[in-house]
C-alpha cells in the first residue's frame, strides 16, 4: 500500500526511502503522535483492521488480495477508501472512521518519507542548520556548503491519479465544516 501511495520507481532499489520499516517500528514501539481521535482504535489496531478492510475491498472488487492486484485495480481500491465509499468491510468501518484511517496512513507515509535525508534533497532542504546556521536566507542563494539545485522530471506511473487536478476551492477545512454544520443546525 505504501509503495502505491508514494511510488519510488524513479529511484534505484538501494536509494528507496524505507516507509514500511519506519511505520512498523512506530507501531511496534507503540509510539503515537500524542493524540487519538475518539472514534478510532489504537494505531496498531487501526492498521490491523485497515489491512483487513483493504484486502476485503480488493477481494470484493477483483477477487484477490490487494497485493495481488494490477496497478489500476489497487488505485481503485485506495480511491474507494480515500473517497469514503468502500463497498466491503462494513464491520471494520463501524469500528473506525474510513476518513480518519486514510489520514492515519497518509500521515504516516508522509512523515516517514520526509524524515529521510534523501527526501530532503528532493525538496531542497539542506538539513538542520545547527550548529553552522543559515546565512543566505534573503535571496534564496545556496549556502556555501550546498550545491546548486538540479531539477529532474518525474512522471506519475501510467494510470495514476496523482497527475489529475481538481478545483479544491469548494473544499473547506474541518473547523469550517464544523462551524457550517453548527450554523445550519442553529438555523433549523
Amino acid at each position: 500500500m505504501f509503495d502505491h501511495l508514494l511510488p519510488q520507481s524513479d529511484r534505484t532499489s538501494e536509494r528507496r526511502i524505507p516507509i514500511v520499516n519506519v511505520v512498523d517500528a512506530r507501531l511496534y514501539e507503540d509510539r503515537t503522535p500524542g493524540y487519538r481521535f475518539a472514534e478510532m482504535p489504537t494505531d496498531r489496531d487501526a492498521y490491523h483492521l485497515g489491512h483487513e478492510a483493504i484486502d476485503d475491498e480488493a477481494r470484493t472488487r477483483y477477487g484477490a488480495d490487494f497485493g495481488e492486484l494490477e496497478y489500476e485495480q489497487r488505485e481503485n481500491v485506495l480511491a474507494a477508501i480515500h473517497d469514503g465509499e468502500p463497498r466491503a468491510a462494513a464491520a471494520v468501518w463501524k469500528q473506525m472512521s474510513v476518513h480518519r484511517f486514510w489520514q492515519l496512513i497518509v500521515g504516516d507515509a508522509i512523515d516517514a518519507y520526509y524524515a529521510h535525508p534523501w527526501a530532503w534533497d528532493e525538496i531542497g532542504f539542506g538539513g538542520p542548520a545547527y550548529p553552522r546556521a543559515y546565512t543566505r536566507l534573503e535571496r534564496g542563494d545556496p549556502e556555501p556548503w550546498e550545491v546548486r539545485e538540479q531539477r529532474y522530471a518525474w512522471s506519475a506511473p501510467p494510470g495514476a491519479r496523482s497527475d489529475e487536478t481538481e478545483n479544491v476551492h469548494a473544499f473547506s477545512v474541518e473547523s469550517e465544516q464544523h462551524r457550517s454544520h453548527a450554523k445550519k443546525a442553529h438555523d433549523e
